[in-house]
């Protein structure tokens, strides 16, 4: 016998309620056997034992292998976009008071907190497909265009991608898809940190001239 509509219609959000729930619990079960077995060690049977999830709910959320990654990867990316919005509410004339390291402080100790709170995210971005030349400069052009507003706009723009280079590019030398490196990168992401600021004081001590 069909239900009738209202009740159909109240039953839907806790389905719904339900089914998210059941995402978040693959996800966090992904995540933790990334960083106990490396992403070798990740599979659709593996997964679904360590969340306690019935196989035939697994492929109905997730396809494949790679779907479940992807998923996983762009949880991460979400969650480091609120750390963008957060800090693009901070208002230009805090990030003119601060000083070259400060604002480095400011700047990239949230995401390294995200990073070292979840490790799997620093394994999965050995393997991701991800361009950081795609991703708007944000907070970081509005920074320097605050700090240096008399330098010339080519020339503030090239400080910003020499900034973003600096960080990708040193990272990508020590991220590897094993969980070996872990460890390591967390200790990197801190050393990534300080020559970031020694950049930031020579550009702005050069201008100050």
């Amino acid at each position: 016998m069909t239900k009738p509509r209202d009740e159909q219609e109240s039953a839907a959000p806790r389905l719904q309620a339900r089914g998210r729930a059941r995402i978040e619990s693959v996800l966090d079960a992904t995540a933790e056997l990334i960083v106990e077995k490396g992403l070798a060690g990740v599979t659709m049977h593996g997964v679904a034992r360590r969340a306690q999830t019935p196989i035939g709910s697994m492929y109905h959320f997730f396809p494949d292998r790679e779907s479940l990654l992807t998923a996983l990867w762009d949880r991460h990316v979400a969650a480091m976009g609120e750390i963008d919005d957060e800090l693009g509410q901070i208002d230009i004339e805090t990030w003119r008071a601060l000083s070259s390291e400060a604002v480095i402080d400011r700047i990239m100790t949230p995401y390294i907190t995200y990073l070292e709170q979840k490790p799997d995210c620093l394994i999965l971005m050995s393997v991701m497909p991800h361009d950081e030349r795609k991703r708007e400069p944000g907070t970081l052009r509005k920074v320097i265009d605050a700090r240096m507003a008399s330098v010339k706009p080519a020339d503030r723009a090239l400080y910003v991608e020499m900034l973003r280079a600096l960080a990708s590019g040193s990272l990508a030398i020590k991220l590897r898809p094993s969980m070996g490196d872990v460890q390591l990168a967390r200790r990197y992401l801190r050393e990534v940190k300080r020559a970031l600021a020694a950049y930031l004081a020579a550009v702005e001590a050069s201008v100050a001239e």
